[in-house]
């Protein structure tokens, strides 16, 4: 048995206890009969890019490559067609996407300094124990604690570095650099990775940020390179860096894309799996208190405020649970996923999947 924390439960712990009992898998595992959908065209450039940046087509021809990062975002948004409000809005969202892709194609290959090593690959972790024990963090019962989440895409540098890319999708502005340098999930993906491939040590964050409607319309720029990218030769998965830039933070873009390169450092990732698993002992903890946390920003998008505003009032929870919402299914099983792949590499058994409130099945 063990209890899983993804990235999303975990942000919801932080941002709402209420939200996160009445939603997180390892709680009460609701989710609305009819959740709340829109387009997402964030997580359809994440699927094209996974399709770009695939390691076995690297050395491929362009002209090969880039009609299947095309196809490969129409069929991310096809799949979110019932979150689409009419036709239109479908075509005008992929319209977008199709633009941004085809200005990016243009602009990687000038700041690609690197060879991808895997996309879109799932890990899961022990989370060791701040107060020493060699077994690692386990709840109450004895059962470890493990912490999950899915990595954009690792690459590897002419020195043997490793880095752990996000791409993200920009609103108005670029993320600040505060914002950045904070960002605990990408921080978590180096240590997580660092359990999860003994041996590795990952050098630090790259943030791959795109922001649609400032691509240049077509031909009014230079146009994607028809021939394959250079492969950067490294020794092995497990190898470590020659050489790890000094510099802290670099950028560089233009009005529509932008390359952000984070260093960590040691004492870094340290801090980030210690806050980790200080949340984690919080969290399983048999007198936890579970309160909400109200306030706009986070109220306004939480679907869970009816059952949050009948425990309020002193309602008839069960009856609002029961009429709109519903026990969250087992996740479906992703085959021929890009990235995905079966528990191998010497790994021992796999871990096993969770029910419930968090328990094995």
């Amino acid at each position: 048995m063990a209890y899983l924390i993804t990235a999303a439960d975990r942000a919801a712990f932080k941002r709402c206890r209420r939200e996160w009992d009445l939603g997180a898998h390892t709680r009460q595992d609701y989710e609305p009969r009819e959740p709340t959908r829109r387009l997402d065209l964030e997580r359809a450039l994440r699927d094209a890019l996974a399709v770009y940046y695939f390691p076995g087509m690297w050395e491929w021809n362009r002209s090969i490559v880039n009609p299947l990062v095309h196809q490969a975002l129409d069929r991310s948004l096809n799949a979110q067609r019932d979150a689409a409000e009419d036709e239109q809005t479908l075509q005008d969202v992929a319209t977008r996407g199709h633009a941004l892709l085809d200005a990016y194609a243009a602009w990687a290959p000038t700041v690609d300094h690197f060879t991808p090593v895997r996309v879109e690959t799932d890990f899961e972790v022990n989370i060791p124990d701040p107060r020493g024990s060699d077994a690692g963090l386990v709840t109450t019962d004895g059962d470890p604690i493990r912490y999950t989440d899915r990595l954009d895409l690792l690459v590897v540098d002419a020195d043997d570095a490793y880095w752990a890319v996000q791409h993200r999708l920009a609103d108005e502005q670029w993320a600040d650099a505060d914002t950045l340098l904070l960002d605990e999930r990408t921080v978590a993906w180096c240590w997580g990775w660092e359990l999860f491939y003994l041996g590795m040590q990952v050098a630090g964050t790259v943030y791959n940020e795109l922001r649609p409607g400032r691509e240049r319309p077509a031909g009014a720029g230079a146009q994607a390179a028809d021939v394959g990218h250079p492969r950067i030769r490294h020794r092995r998965m497990y190898a470590r860096a020659s050489r790890v830039p000094r510099e802290r933070f670099r950028t560089e873009g233009t009005d529509t894309f932008r390359r952000t390169r984070i260093r960590r450092s040691q004492p870094e990732l340290l801090r980030a799996r210690a806050d980790l698993a200080a949340e984690a002992i919080e969290a399983t903890r048999p007198d936890l208190a579970v309160y909400p946390s109200p306030a706009e920003q986070v109220c306004a998008r939480c679907e869970y405020r009816p059952p949050c505003l009948a425990i309020n009032e002193e309602g008839d929870v069960d009856a609002v649970l029961a009429r709109s919402y519903r026990p969250r299914p087992p996740p479906a099983l992703e085959e021929g996923r890009l990235g995905g792949g079966a528990w191998s590499m010497g790994r021992g058994a796999a871990p096993p999947r969770l029910g419930r409130r968090g328990t094995a099945r």
